[in-house]
């Protein structure tokens, strides 16, 4: 009863929280474009795009590397994820990002990465004179460890690289965050402080507090054969709710959205996000999942695709395709 009535507070102050963000920020839109590696801001997964960008709460698979590193916890075994993002003006993200349970210890490593190429030209020609490509990347190093049974924390460290043409910034950044499990691991609290740290030339980066509740429902599969191998719950739904609060650019946004699993096969998902300040990323998110074991010698080897399509009313629309895999 405690636990109930303590998780139930710890809820209550996040909604708080978030209900007061606009008024927090109400100016934060006055330090919009003073960051450097504006491509830290690409959410990964499909899976929690699908959702409306929130997963800090959920954080239940090799995606919360890029949202929540205490989440790493709820790998059992290995997990591998990549993801390619298709969005406006031909500017491609991928995300790839691994996870290995060592004990009670879960590492991981961690790439994000956006690229393109822009046209130059000196007067109104059909042919550019040349191309210059810009963008950046970032490779990360995570470790997340319980420190009992309904809690655990989780940091990344991570090199950054940004290039505009022949011009080139390198820096460093730290995401640290703490996730509670509870209600039989029904009820998931989570708070995440991403992008923290610098350019070499002092440029910061785009840092935000990122806090999370997640309500799922699951089942505990029955043991048809023996196997050495934990077996993975059998998700059923689960209801999602971020703040994502961007502390030195940008505009904060509330996101929520919903998971319903038929058949521990096939997933869809709807999400939303609300933005303070006409945010220009609010709207519909819609997603969808295929999982599957594998069969004879891959019998041991979860797969799973998602799929996740983020209409926008400013920049066009956006595709996002993923797999995971479990083994």
């Amino acid at each position: 009863m405690m636990l109930k009535r303590g998780a139930v507070q710890i809820v209550m102050a996040l909604l708080i929280i978030t209900a007061a963000a606009p008024s927090l920020h109400a100016d934060i839109n006055d330090g919009a474009g003073t960051v450097g590696a504006a491509f830290l801001k690409i959410e990964g997964g499909s899976r929690p795009a699908g959702l409306g960008g929130a997963f800090a709460g959920l954080a239940n698979d090799i995606n919360t590397i890029f949202w929540n590193p205490a989440g790493l916890t709820a790998v059992n075994d290995r997990e591998l994820t990549a993801m390619q993002h298709f969005s406006f003006a031909e500017i491609n993200n991928q995300t790839i990002g691994y996870a290995q349970r060592i004990e009670r210890l879960v590492w991981g490593a961690s790439f994000l990465g956006s690229f393109t190429e822009i046209e130059r030209r000196q007067g109104p020609t059909e042919d550019p004179d040349s191309t210059a490509t810009i963008g950046g990347f970032a490779t990360g190093l995570s470790l997340a460890y319980p420190l009992g049974e309904a809690i655990s924390v989780g940091g990344t460290a991570k090199i950054i690289s940004e290039q505009l043409d022949i011009q080139n910034a390198y820096g460093v950044a730290a995401d640290v965050g703490l996730i509670l499990r509870l209600l039989d691991n029904h009820l998931g609290i989570g708070v995440a402080v991403q992008n923290a740290g610098v350019l070499d030339g002092g440029e910061n980066l785009p840092m935000a507090l990122r806090a999370g509740v997640a309500y799922r429902k699951w089942k505990q599969p029955a043991a048809e054969v023996e196997t050495d191998k934990p077996m993975l719950a059998q998700e059923i739904w689960a209801l999602v709710a971020d703040a994502h609060l961007p502390l030195l650019d940008a505009n904060p946004s509330f996101h929520v959205g919903v998971e319903r699993w038929f058949y521990q096969s096939i997933a869809a998902r709807v999400g939303y996000r609300i933005g303070f300040n006409e945010n220009p990323s609010d709207g519909l998110a819609l997603g969808i999942g295929v999982r599957r074991s594998g069969e004879d010698a891959l019998a041991s080897i979860d797969f799973q695709f998602d799929y996740a399509f983020v209409p926008d009313a400013y920049v066009g629309n956006a595709h996002r395709v993923s797999f995971i895999t479990r083994f």
